[in-house]
């Protein structure tokens, strides 16, 4: 039976159901693969498990982000190229802006982090039970982070690179801004609103919420370098710039080079002037951005 194509003339609000349908059951198809080679509970953050551990953590990658919107575009489209906004072509000078943008927006990204920690020890006695567990999921992800990102020679390094600035990058442009967006913006006939929307579930679907507006700002960020390129690759290549600094300021090997400043950024106080320069550049850095890509929208 052909199926490629079945949901061609639904309307955007059908299509994005049976998106949500077939992430939930891709979802627990990798779930479930990865459970098969899991440790036991007792030994899950050894060393010895840390190759083990990536491998679940690529196979739920896959079946999360990169095949649920594959299989999507065969069903709903009988022509499936360029659905998403990939495109071969884009200007020389958006690489540039990109890399800019995605630079100078870090100590704005650490400013919000600080803020999004005050904000929820501000409720925590209101909510004393629930800030627990959010500090319980934030260290468990802390562990598994510091554990990946543990790298004794230069093969560690560029795997890393695949696993968690590659294959996110990729996966999560091609579900967050190549489906959800571009969805979003035709059921809201707003195309802000849908980049705003997007990016709250991109960040919510991370759980981690010490980390919510930070990531919510990323998410806004990939948004707009979609949105206003029309060119998905800008957003993806904005993703892996940020992921791919994290895990390269992690590499001994360049971060004994560095100043402890540089390599802990996240735990360096970034004052409101600091906070408002970085702001201001990005901002520039868009205009300049939106104007090189005026005929897009």
């Amino acid at each position: 039976m052909n199926l490629k194509g079945i949901f061609q003339d639904k309307s955007s609000s059908y299509k994005l159901f049976i998106f949500i349908c077939i992430v939930f059951l891709s979802s627990f198809l990798g779930v479930l693969l990865s459970s098969i080679i899991s440790p036991p509970e007792s030994e899950m953050y050894k060393p010895s498990n840390v190759f083990t551990l990536k491998m679940m953590q690529l196979i739920v990658s896959v079946f999360i982000f990169i095949i649920p919107p594959l299989f999507f575009s065969y069903l709903s489209r009988v022509n499936t190229i360029n659905i998403f906004g990939f495109k071969n072509k884009f200007k020389r000078q958006n690489l540039l802006l990109v890399f800019l943008i995605m630079i100078f927006i870090q100590p704005f990204v650490v400013y919000c982090m600080q803020i999004n920690t005050k904000l929820l020890y501000l409720v925590s006695d209101y909510i004393p039970l629930i800030i627990q567990n959010l500090e319980n999921m934030e260290q468990r992800a802390l562990e598994l982070t510091t554990l990946f990102l543990t790298m004794n020679s230069a093969s560690d390094l560029f795997f890393n690179l695949f696993l968690i600035a590659l294959i996110p990058a990729f996966g999560e442009e091609l579900f967050f801004r190549g489906v959800v967006q571009q969805y979003l913006q035709k059921i809201l006939k707003n195309p802000h609103l849908g980049v705003c929307l997007t990016a709250c579930v991109f960040s919510a679907i991370h759980m981690q919420f010490f980390g919510f507006l930070p990531r919510f700002l990323l998410g806004l960020i990939l948004g707009y370098l979609f949105f206003y390129s029309g060119n998905l690759w800008m957003s993806v290549l904005g993703h892996f710039i940020n992921n791919a600094l994290g895990v390269l300021l992690s590499y001994s090997a360049f971060a004994n080079k560095l100043t402890p400043d540089i390599t802990n950024i996240e735990k360096t106080g970034i004052n409101l002037s600091q906070a408002f320069f970085s702001v201001a550049v990005v901002l520039l850095f868009f205009y300049l951005y939106k104007q090189i890509n005026n005929n897009v929208n």
